[in-house]
């Protein structure tokens, strides 16, 4: 039988716009033996349509990248209660402040429970704080795609966020569909997707029962354009707060150490100066022209079309952007535009699932969130991690062999 061909476990991004084209149930989300997020196929229910494949931006080679002629800004919401409670300078606050004011929804990532980050829909404003700040683990997007296509069959104003493989998932979901309402699609300069087993192993292991994650990333000690303390604070079941400024940790050390994410991560086909989507946001990392602004968060918003710049003007009242140059952004945000990364050949990734398999929780903060003590035999370890690094680097930029790379102990995946 001809059934559909999917994307490999290798390229797959988890943005789960086939289980939402999929109307016969023969598709569903699970998450995989490395703690990422896919899909799983019942042969026994699928109708052989197709229509998943059509919809996967990766089977359909849907082309998200595009030439640049994008115009970079620094930007702020001038609602600084908005702008208190964003991760940087509140760009989406203020974004979706507008929609919402003009009748519209916002689609975002939101944590539903412990840390539990789905995709939901909101159209009040006392409800934008769900969809505020980084979530440093995979939303899960089933659900968002037929809902907002729904939503613009109404004819509502939508905006829809998320990393860019969950945009492009977006917009080849709806490319053969017709609807009344207006699409603004905003994604982010994105780090790459860690895997679940980081939160799994933290909430299972700190030395108290964590009521909700409360945030990844909060800005009580204000921002910095360089030298910012990523500083996670959770809850526990008695009200407690935890603060972990300064403190190694699998969830916050764990995502930027960048050593268990996806490998379509690794090698990301949905970053570029140039996107389908209207917007990108992210922080304007290095920035040393608005100094006055860093404290309380800056933003970058990279406007990718020409009704981008349209909206831009729209949201004037709510959101201040001024035109900086693209070079200085890009240097300081190599995410934007570079999706190669060689983390993917590191054994630590390569044996991941066995690593969080049968390794203490010790040893895993050790590996993954790099909490060596200075005088620790780990720290030979920590020295060796970081010279098959630079010498995958090297290799890397002389364009050398893979073969190479195998025979240094990193392996490929």
């Amino acid at each position: 039988m001809n059934h559909p061909i999917l994307a490999t476990n290798h390229e797959c991004t988890g943005c789960m716009a086939c289980v939402d084209a999929c109307h016969s149930g023969a598709l569903t989300r699970v998450w995989n033996e490395e703690g990422h997020l896919t899909y799983r196929c019942d042969t026994n229910k699928c109708v052989l349509c197709h229509q998943c494949e059509k919809v996967c931006p990766v089977v359909s080679h849907y082309r998200y990248q595009e030439e640049s002629s994008s115009k970079f800004f620094a930007a702020w919401c001038k609602d600084d209660i908005l702008r208190k409670s964003s991760s940087s300078g509140g760009a989406f606050a203020a974004m979706a402040s507008y929609v919402i004011a003009h009748g519209g929804w916002v689609v975002g990532a939101s944590n539903e429970g412990v840390c539990d980050i789905k995709h939901i829909a909101i159209d009040h404003i006392k409800d934008l704080h769900k969809l505020q700040g980084s979530k440093y683990t995979q939303s899960d997007a089933t659900g968002s795609y037929s809902l907002t296509l729904r939503l613009l069959n109404q004819g509502k104003l939508v905006l829809y966020s998320g990393t860019g493989c969950q945009v492009s998932g977006l917009l080849s979901y709806l490319k053969q569909k017709r609807y009344s309402g207006k699409l603004i699609t905003v994604d982010i300069v994105c780090g790459g997707v860690p895997s679940r087993y980081l939160i799994d192993k933290f909430l299972e292991n700190e030395p108290y029962k964590v009521r909700k994650v409360v945030s990844f990333r909060s800005k009580d000690n204000g921002w910095k354009s360089k030298g910012f303390t990523y500083n996670l604070i959770t809850e526990d079941d008695k009200g407690n707060k935890h603060d972990y400024t300064g403190i190694h940790n699998l969830i916050t050390d764990g995502f930027s150490r960048e050593m268990t994410e996806r490998y379509s991560c690794y090698n990301c086909q949905f970053n570029g100066v140039g996107r389908q989507s209207q917007f990108t946001i992210g922080d304007l990392w290095g920035d040393k022209q608005f100094v006055e602004q860093h404290e309380k968060g800056l933003s970058l918003v990279i406007a990718h079309k020409a009704d981008s710049l349209r909206l831009l003007h729209a949201m004037a009242g709510v959101l201040e952007t001024v035109p900086i140059d693209s070079n200085e952004a890009i240097n300081h945000n190599y995410r934007i535009n570079k999706g190669f990364n060689v983390r993917q050949f590191m054994w630590e990734r390569k044996y991941l699932s066995f690593i969080f398999s049968n390794s203490s929780y010790r040893t895993l903060k050790h590996i993954y969130a790099n909490d060596i003590a200075k005088w620790s035999p780990w720290m030979i370890y920590k020295i060796w991690r970081k010279v098959r690094l630079e010498v995958l680097k090297r290799i890397k930029k002389e364009k050398k062999s893979c073969r190479y790379i195998k025979s240094f102990g990193g392996g490929i995946a």
